[in-house]
């Protein structure tokens, strides 16, 4: 029937693939499988499927606004659409994919052998042959997954997908239109939203998973979402040492259900082997919060993760160092130099100053190399403004998880309504306070009575050497197994 929306009960995951091979998948039989055309679609429980007539479209995940099934027979509306989801619309000839705006979900697509669409790597079809490299290429400061150059795998024919959002253009057009000039009132629209958001997620998943770091950005999410159990933990080793393991045992104190595991680092190459799933994983720094997943004694339907604060907020010192190098701006290097030093010299104790607890790195640090690279006799005020923004554009980290564990994950932040309204304050407001957060604290303290005791970023540097150097061992085996 035309506009049917099938629901499906062939266990539990969010995995597909859409192929044009005629051959019946083996490593596919125990999903669902249809035929349209001359495609050939296998898809787990989670994965709901709507009958177009002359299309037909997979999709999983929620709608913010207004539910995500509503939408789906008009697909390009989607585009424009607020929540967590992918959706892919099979034609006669042709296979779509949208994605959300924060990109919550990783599709791999390829079309040597077969033209094909999946979430699930290992199903695609590959030989040792397309192996092409050991090692995927990140930015290892930026941490983003936007770019042409992260979408590739350690095959050479197969690369993920990616919607094509000008984020920086997102994040100019917010910057330079100041139409928010209070902050209270932006206070109460944030807490709205989350809680309209989290409202939302309640309804839609019983069996929540709340990650919960001594960040802020964590412990506000976690207080919409109070009564669920908080998975919290800390690494035996870390630059943070004793402050690290303070701070995390205050805010768990705050919490009435946390779960707290201490991960013991010498055995990260033995987690990496039996918890990491995804060869395309970049990010394996989130081991610990893969393991706790895979862990738990009842698979999740959702996992909240904190992504996108730091972002949201505009609080980290290296873009606000941008930013101060672009509002300060003299054809006279010395003159912008001396400027920048003077206001930083005040902000050394904000809550985005410092992105470790520990010593090293140090604020110091941050500062001059900041000095000594970024800010050059060369650098031009456009140059400075894009790198600036690019650091307000999404860190796609949920889909890290929700592609390694086979689980939604979502993001209070993950919002389109607010994700760049901090950016429209006045640049005095964001050049003075944003680094020290004052609006995520205000709604603490005004809606929930909760003052955070960690004074900067939260901190989880260490030496992941035993998960990076063994991502390729650890994965590729399993890859592999399934279509060679």
């Amino acid at each position: 029937m035309v506009g049917f929306k099938e629901r499906t009960d062939t266990g539990v995951g969010m995995r597909f693939i859409v192929t044009d091979q005629k051959e019946l998948l083996g490593h596919c039989s125990h999903l669902q499988t249809k035929k349209f055309n001359g495609w050939t679609i296998y898809h787990d429980g989670e994965v709901e499927v709507y009958n177009g007539g002359d299309h037909i479209v997979l999709y999983a995940g929620y709608g913010i606004e207004q539910p995500l099934w509503m939408n789906i027979p008009d697909f390009d509306s989607l585009r424009d659409f607020n929540g967590n989801f992918f959706a892919v619309k099979i034609g006669w000839d042709e296979v779509q994919v949208q994605l959300d705006y924060f990109n919550n979900h990783k599709i791999f697509h390829a079309d040597k052998y077969f033209r094909e669409w999946s979430n699930h790597l290992p199903w695609m079809t590959k030989t040792e042959e397309d192996i092409v490299r050991t090692w995927l290429p990140y930015e290892s400061l930026l941490q983003r997954e936007f770019s042409e150059e992260e979408t590739k795998t350690f095959f050479g024919h197969i690369h993920s997908i990616l919607n094509d959002y000008d984020y920086i253009q997102d994040s100019k057009d917010a910057y330079n239109t100041k139409t928010r000039t209070d902050p209270d009132k932006l206070v109460e629209y944030i807490h709205k939203c989350m809680t309209e958001h989290s409202n939302v997620i309640k309804s839609c998943y019983k069996n929540r998973f709340i990650s919960l770091s001594d960040g802020i950005d964590s412990a506000l999410q976690s207080q919409y979402f109070r009564d669920d159990p908080q998975y919290m933990y800390s690494l035996s080793e870390c630059d943070a040492g004793d402050d690290g393991k303070k701070y995390k045992k205050l805010v768990e104190q705050d919490y009435p259900h946390v779960k707290h595991e201490v991960i013991d680092m010498s055995r990260l190459r033995e987690y990496t082997f039996k918890y990491l799933k995804d060869s395309a994983t970049r990010w394996a720094s989130f081991l610990p919060t893969m393991k706790q997943i895979a862990d738990h004694y009842d698979k999740p339907d959702i996992v909240m993760y904190g992504a996108n604060g730091d972002e949201m907020f505009f609080r980290d010192l290296i873009p606000h160092m941008q930013m101060l190098a672009l509002e300060y701006w003299n054809e006279d290097y010395n003159v912008t130099l001396h400027s920048v030093l003077h206001d930083l010299t005040k902000k050394k104790n904000q809550y985005g100053a410092t992105y470790t607890l520990g010593e090293t790195p140090s604020f110091e640090n941050y500062v001059d190399d900041f000095i000594r690279g970024w800010l050059s006799k060369d650098r031009t005020q456009d140059i400075s403004e894009e790198i600036m923004l690019k650091w307000t554009t999404p860190k796609m980290y949920t889909r890290v998880y929700s592609q390694n564990n086979d689980v939604l994950t979502a993001s209070l932040y993950n919002d389109r309504r607010i994700y760049h309204e901090v950016l429209k304050l006045p640049k005095e407001y964001l050049m003075k306070f944003a680094m020290d957060t004052p609006i995520q604290k205000k709604i603490l303290k005004d809606k929930f009575e909760y003052v955070l005791q960690t004074p900067h970023k939260d901190a989880l540097y260490a030496d992941y050497k035993g998960i990076f150097e063994n991502i390729y061992d650890a994965t590729m085996p399993q890859c592999m197994s399934k279509n060679v």
